[in-house]
C-alpha cells in the first residue's frame, strides 16, 4: 500500500506542473524552483506512491500508463485544495457558507433563474438552499430560521417580527382543459356555475381543511401541495384553478388549455403579490443581503401588469 502519509501538496503540484509544461526544466521555470528540486520532488512523490510517473528514457519526460491514469486525481486534488482556502477566505470576511431561500410555488421560474445566477457570479464560494413551499409555510421556515430570506405571497407576511419588502405582482389566470365542461362557456362563468365544477386549489401541506386556501369559489376542491400538480390535473381535465400565466401561456397558446372568464374577477389576470420577507432579528448575512438586493432589482421581471387585484392565487 502506498505510503501517502509522506505525499505534500507540493510533490502534487510539481506533478501536475510537469505532465503540464512538458518537462523539468520548464516546470522548473513556471514555478521558480531549480530543475533538480523539480525532479527531486516528483521522485519522492513515485516513491511515496509506489508507482513511475515519467517515462524519462527520453529527451523529455513522457507520463507513463500510471501517470496518466493519476493525473486528473492530482488536479482534482488541488481544485479541492483551491476550493478550501477561498471558502475558508470568504469566512474570514464574514460570508455565510450557504444561503437559505423560501420562495412561494408562484413565483416566476425566470426571476429565481436570473438572480441564482447572478448569485453564483458573486458568490461563488457560498452555497445556496431553495426550498419551494405555498401560502404561510414561506415565513414560518423564515421565523423557525430555516431560512434567512423567504419570497412569500400575502399570507402571513404581517406576522411580528417579519419584515417585509414588495417584490413584484404575478399575473394569475384562471384555466381549464379544452374538454372541460366550463371550457365550453361562452359567456363569462357565474359564480353558480364555477362553484358546482370541482376546483384545484394549492393549500399548506398541513392543511386539514379550506382555511388558508384564497380564491376559492367552488364548493368541491381537490388540493395539492405544488403549483406542478395543480397545472397537471388541470391538464387532464380532472379540475380548473387559477396558476401563474408564465406556467401556462404555452399551454395556452397550444390550445392545451383555455382560459376562463369568471364573473367574480373579471376578465383581466389576478396580480398576485410577492414579498420578500426577513427576520428583523436575525437579517442575512452579506451574501444574502446582495441576493435580496438583487431580487429586488430584478422584480419587474416577474411583474406583467393586469387591471384587477388578487389576494395570492392559491385557487
Amino acid at each position: 500500500m502506498a505510503a501517502l502519509d509522506s505525499v505534500t501538496l507540493d510533490q502534487i503540484r510539481l506533478f501536475v506542473c510537469v505532465a503540464e509544461q512538458g518537462s523539468f526544466s520548464a516546470a522548473g521555470r513556471r514555478l521558480r524552483r531549480a530543475q533538480s528540486a523539480v525532479s527531486v520532488g516528483v521522485a519522492n512523490l513515485e516513491r511515496s506512491l509506489g508507482v513511475q510517473l515519467f517515462d524519462r528514457s527520453g529527451h523529455r519526460p513522457v507520463l507513463t500508463e500510471a501517470g496518466k491514469s493519476l493525473l486528473s486525481d492530482a488536479r482534482k486534488v488541488l481544485d479541492d485544495v483551491g476550493a478550501l482556502g477561498r471558502r475558508a477566505a470568504s469566512v474570514a470576511q464574514g460570508l455565510e457558507l450557504e444561503v437559505g431561500l423560501a420562495v412561494d410555488a408562484v413565483l416566476p421560474s425566470k426571476l429565481l433563474i436570473a438572480a441564482a445566477r447572478a448569485f453564483r457570479d458573486a458568490y461563488p464560494t457560498v452555497s445556496l438552499r431553495i426550498r419551494t413551499e405555498v401560502l404561510d409555510a414561506v415565513v414560518s421556515l423564515v421565523l423557525d430560521g430555516s431560512c434567512r430570506i423567504g419570497i412569500a405571497g400575502p399570507v402571513g407576511v404581517d406576522v411580528p417580527g417579519i419584515e417585509r419588502r414588495f417584490l413584484a405582482h404575478v399575473p394569475m389566470v384562471a384555466v381549464a382543459a379544452p374538454d372541460h365542461p366550463l371550457a365550453a362557456v361562452t359567456d363569462s362563468i357565474s359564480h353558480a356555475v364555477a362553484r358546482d365544477h370541482v376546483q384545484i386549489v394549492i393549500s399548506q401541506r398541513a392543511a386539514t381543511t379550506n382555511s388558508g386556501v384564497h380564491g376559492v369559489l367552488s364548493d368541491a376542491t381537490w388540493r395539492v401541495a405544488d403549483a406542478s400538480t395543480k397545472l397537471d390535473l388541470i391538464r387532464a381535465g380532472l379540475g380548473w384553478g387559477n396558476l401563474p400565466l408564465e406556467m401556462v401561456r404555452e399551454d395556452l397558446d397550444s390550445g392545451r388549455l383555455v382560459r376562463l372568464t369568471l364573473d367574480e374577477w373579471g376578465p383581466d389576470p389576478l396580480l398576485a403579490p410577492l414579498f420578500i420577507v426577513t427576520r428583523r432579528d436575525a437579517p442575512p448575512g452579506p451574501a444574502g443581503l446582495w441576493l435580496l438586493e438583487t431580487l429586488l432589482s430584478l422584480g419587474p421581471l416577474g411583474s406583467e401588469q393586469g387591471a384587477a387585484p388578487g389576494d395570492g392565487g392559491g385557487g
